[in-house]
């Protein structure tokens, strides 16, 4: 069955005949500020000499006559994009609130609509559907286009900050709503005359304090709810006779996907290599196609870190992790890691509250045998979601004082095992392929012929909670998927990020001589003073081979995205679809990576229904981007990469290239250390 791709975009009419903005070198009152990228084409035409005085910025009232602001003629089919999505914007933004409707920003400056949910009954909150418009010039089409996407959900406090800081700090504040405007509490502040008018939105910090529990996970299809969001929206809002007025929608429906902007990768990439054949699905297939390679490591000895009172839940557990039960066959015979329980080493601690100074001095006295590789299991009191921060830094702490043990350890949330020890047996299978990857095993591996090349994968994390400060990590790879080693380093150290990208390279030459390519996999664009030093490398070393830099995002809910109208009405394009999304001379994809192939009747239940990742690719030797074979194969490669995720059996988007360094990124912050042992630097310690 073939598929019948839209996008998520409504297309608009750019003016044919000119338009007059008003403009004015100093701001007058309300205006729009317009810095020297978005100037008119004409603008000397107003103001002869101005390229010459560069000015950052000049000022706008656009189409409204304003004293004090020149009238300029302009066609907007010729200026710079940037002016025309901003007069949109603007536009746009004028119109939802001449409808009485909140409307915000995000990140880059999109509008955000806010939509009341008129059906929501609850005493304490309100709650509305959040939308973002996304203006867009010609990317996909020849017009004007408009991006619709929803955002999710956000719940308004009844109450106003005046009552509900009676039981909590105002530190726990963050957006408000006042007189019909989105502020943030802390930085405007200062235009809230009215306490009494002005209502908190729910933030995790509030969440808390009045001890409110997050909203249930829903597993169901996404990409259905998704879409019937924005077609109500769509309806009621885009394609209503006044919005038109505003913005010259010339279509009722989505853009179609153009053919010639559909890819997909190979079939075979899709294949993963077992112990006793080629699989697809690890879910399946792990348990019965067996590890490629078991555990690699001698004297695998498992002790466990545990509370007094857990001495019952910890002897199931280990029974278990050694004999299973009929459908789950222990560590052994499931993932193929030969353990043996040592008890007498175990640590046990009697403080629930602080646990952390009973265990660190057990580790400390920990007398370890150098011919023994050393696994803990620790049960841990407290869960992720635990409101106390140090209780919740614990975890971390323990992870980080093992490592400098050389010791292996797997986390197990206590509540959670007890709760319901039957049901264990599946997050044990989980467990059971995240130690066997953590003792140098291999639990799958890509269907690829070895060639002769590096790919680097650098990502980062930022805890907005906490207020962790981002961290990075470059993780090299060969090119069916093997890791080879990581570094670690703040955002902040371009120079330590460029230096662990040139040292990947200058370490792999020697072993495997000059490879065929390299490929850095970056969780942003690639600036020109981390690149620099990463070429420097390769001259030195005489590398001749193309050096590609792929930037790879997942798709924000805020962003674009494809459904496919064709197939089951389940809406999710085929696995190993990608989509031209930029205009000439950009290679900027959408990348879709589920559980739907050729032969797939209907979507597995309780799988990933993942929207698709962005990448964008780029080269310091533009020519090298002129090969689409080549350009296909990049593609596949983060594809395929992205199947080698090893702390879960379900299906992931993101590749490992990008989704280790996450992960490191999101742990290491909390360690006393700046640095990671080296122990650490060589095993998949993290998953």
């Amino acid at each position: 069955m073939s598929q019948e791709l839209y996008f998520n975009i409504i297309t608009f009419d750019l003016p044919d005949k000119p338009i007059t903005f008003y403009l004015s070198k100093e701001k007058i009152g309300n205006a729009q500020k317009l810095y020297k990228t978005k100037f008119p084409t004409n603008i000397e035409d107003l103001f002869p000499g101005i390229k010459e005085e560069n000015p950052d910025f000049i000022y706008t009232s656009f189409i409204y006559e304003k004293e004090g602001y020149l009238p300029l003629k302009l066609n907007l089919k010729e200026q710079p994009t940037d002016l025309i999505k901003h007069y949109y914007n603007w536009r746009i933004k004028k119109f939802f609130k001449s409808i009485k409707k909140l409307v915000g920003q995000n990140f880059v400056n999109d509008n955000q609509i806010w939509i009341g949910n008129r059906s929501y009954q609850n005493k304490s909150f309100a709650q509305y559907y959040k939308f973002t418009v996304k203006v867009q010039i010609k990317e996909v089409s020849v017009y004007g286009e408009l991006v619709i996407s929803y955002d999710g959900m956000a719940k308004v406090f009844k109450k106003p900050i005046s009552e509900i800081i009676k039981h909590t700090s105002t530190t726990n504040l963050n957006k408000v709503v006042y007189k019909m405007r989105l502020l943030k509490y802390h930085k405007e502040k200062e235009f809230i005359d009215d306490n009494t008018k002005a209502y908190a939105i729910l933030n995790n910090d509030l969440r808390t304090a009045f001890n409110i529990q997050p909203e249930p996970k829903d597993d169901s299809n996404k990409y259905i709810s998704y879409k019937h969001k924005i077609d109500k929206f769509i309806q009621h809002f885009i394609l209503s006779e006044e919005f038109k007025k505003v913005i010259p929608v010339n279509n009722d429906d989505y853009l179609p996907v153009e053919i010639n902007r559909i890819g997909e990768v190979t079939d075979e990439s899709n294949d993963l290599v077992f112990q006793n054949g080629v699989g697809r699905n690890p879910k399946i297939d792990f348990k019965n196609l067996k590890p490629l390679n078991p555990c690699q490591l001698d004297n695998v000895h498992f002790f466990f870190i545990h509370h007094t009172s857990y001495t019952k839940e910890v002897e199931k557990l280990q029974e278990l992790l050694e004999d299973g039960t009929s459908w789950y066959k222990g560590l052994n015979i499931y993932a193929g890691v030969l353990a043996h329980f040592d008890n007498n080493v175990n640590i046990v601690f009697d403080d629930l509250e602080n646990p952390l100074p009973q265990i660190s001095k057990g580790i400390k006295d920990f007398k370890s045998d150098p011919n023994i590789n050393y696994v803990a299991i620790y049960l841990s009191p407290f869960n992720k979601h635990e409101p106390n921060l140090e209780k919740r830094l614990v975890y971390y702490k323990v992870k980080e004082q093992l490592l400098y043990k050389r010791i292996i350890s797997q986390v197990i949330e206590f509540d959670r095992f007890r709760r319901n020890q039957h049901k264990f047996i599946y997050d044990l299978t989980n467990i059971s392929l995240a130690l066997l990857a953590k003792l140098d095993g291999t639990p799958w591996q890509l269907n690829v012929k070895p060639k002769n090349e590096l790919v680097i994968g650098v990502g980062a994390f930022k805890n907005t909670e906490e207020n962790i400060r981002y961290v990075a990590s470059a993780f090299s790879f060969k090119n069916n998927g093997r890791f080879n080693e990581f570094h670690y380093f703040s955002k902040s150290d371009t120079k330590g990020l460029a230096g662990a990208i040139s040292e990947a390279i200058w370490q792999y030459v020697p072993t495997n001589k000059t490879p065929e390519k390299i490929v850095i996999h970056f969780y942003k664009d690639m600036k020109d003073e981390e690149i620099q030093p990463v070429l420097e490398m390769m001259d030195k070393l005489k590398l001749p081979c193309p050096l590609f830099v792929l930037n790879i995002n997942k798709t924000k809910s805020e962003d674009i995205i494809a459904f496919d109208q064709n197939w089951n009405g389940e809406l999710i394009p085929m696995s190993g679809t990608y989509i031209n999304i930029g205009p000439k001379g950009v290679y900027k994809y959408l990348l879709f990576n589920n559980l739907r192939y050729n032969n797939t009747v209907k979507y597995p239940s309780n799988s990933s229904y993942s929207f698709p990742i962005k990448l964008k690719i780029s080269s310091p030797t533009p020519e090298a981007l002129n090969d689409s074979k080549m350009i296909r194969k990049l593609i596949e490669q983060v594809y395929q990469f992205s199947r080698l995720y090893w702390k879960s059996l379900r299906q992931q988007n993101v590749p490992i290239t990008i989704k280790y360094p996450e992960m490191v990124a999101e742990i290491a912050p909390r360690f006393n250390s700046k640095e990671i042992p080296p122990f650490g630097q060589e095993t998949l310690w993290f998953l």
